[in-house]
């Protein structure tokens, strides 16, 4: 059945869908690394999603994106973990997007509860969970992390009194996007068995892990966790050379992962991949 339409209809049709339905990325889902574990992820219908800002006080993050406003509008925000190397500007990223934040529940109920963050604006929940802060079409899954979480509070307590307090326990994410295409991100963590079943259950098309070393696993651990245990198809290696004590590269990575079939996407901060 043909459905006819005046020129006038046609063209407010058009003009809506160009005001109204968010601009796609037509390229793919676009993964910008921006140094240590922070990332960006834009979804193929232009969803923007934000992994542990820490970029202005974070040396190898381009000068660029020290303005947080370069990241564009942010949609939503995940947290793994307490630690300021990982939260240093989500209050501030929050506040400038009204985004939703996602993280551990103790955590984020802890930094609304010290300010940090707008209740209204959190969504707090617990590994094995999936939420769908934007729609749908992208589902958000919080997995396992071998690693600890804790937030400093000296700003908001008396000289001499402790400054560190638990802050839940550390997470990963696996981020499913509208086609499909998934991205694991470990957050910090230790090798553990069940990065098998986050395989087997969620097949992560990249996984964007740490290999440092030092508090997290270095190149030779990660290659085992994925070569021997999750399995993906395609490696971005993060969380590495940040800081001396960071040691863990990815040629330690490449060389212990030997004959293979997953590939290693190595990028620098401020670059991005299309997938």
């Amino acid at each position: 059945m043909k459905i006819k339409r005046s020129f006038k209809t046609s063209l407010f049709i058009l003009i809506f869908s160009l005001v109204v339905i968010p601009a796609a990325n037509a390229k793919g889902v676009e993964v910008l690394w921006l140094g240590h574990a922070a990332t960006r992820i834009t979804s193929v219908e232009g969803k923007v999603i934000v992994i542990d800002p820490f970029l202005k006080g974070n040396p190898k993050t381009p000068g660029k994106y020290k303005d947080l406003k370069s990241l564009g509008k942010v949609d939503v925000i995940l947290i793994t973990h307490g630690h300021g190397d990982h939260i240093a500007d989500v209050s501030e990223l929050a506040k400038m997007n009204n985004a939703k934040i996602v993280a551990n529940a103790e955590l984020v109920k802890q930094m609304a509860a010290l300010g940090w963050l707008d209740k209204k604006q959190i969504i707090g929940m617990n590994k094995s969970g999936t939420v769908t802060p934007v729609g749908d079409k992208v589902k958000i899954h919080m997995v396992r992390a071998e690693h600890s979480s804790s937030l400093d509070i000296s700003k908001h307590v008396g000289k001499g009194s402790a400054s560190i307090v638990s802050a839940g326990e550390p997470v990963g994410y696996v981020v499913e996007l509208e086609n499909g295409f998934s991205i694991y991100h470990s957050g910090d963590t230790g090798v553990f068995g069940d990065m098998a079943l986050i395989g087997d259950i969620y097949k992560p098309d990249v996984a964007m892990i740490c290999i440092g070393g030092h508090y997290t696993m270095d190149g030779e651990k990660a290659a085992y966790a994925m070569k021997q245990l999750m399995k993906p198809k395609k490696i971005i290696p993060i969380h590495y050379g940040t800081f001396p004590i960071l040691k863990g590269n990815p040629v330690q990575l490449k060389k212990a992962l030997g004959k293979t079939s997953i590939e290693v996407l190595e990028i620098k901060p401020g670059e991005s991949l299309l997938f």
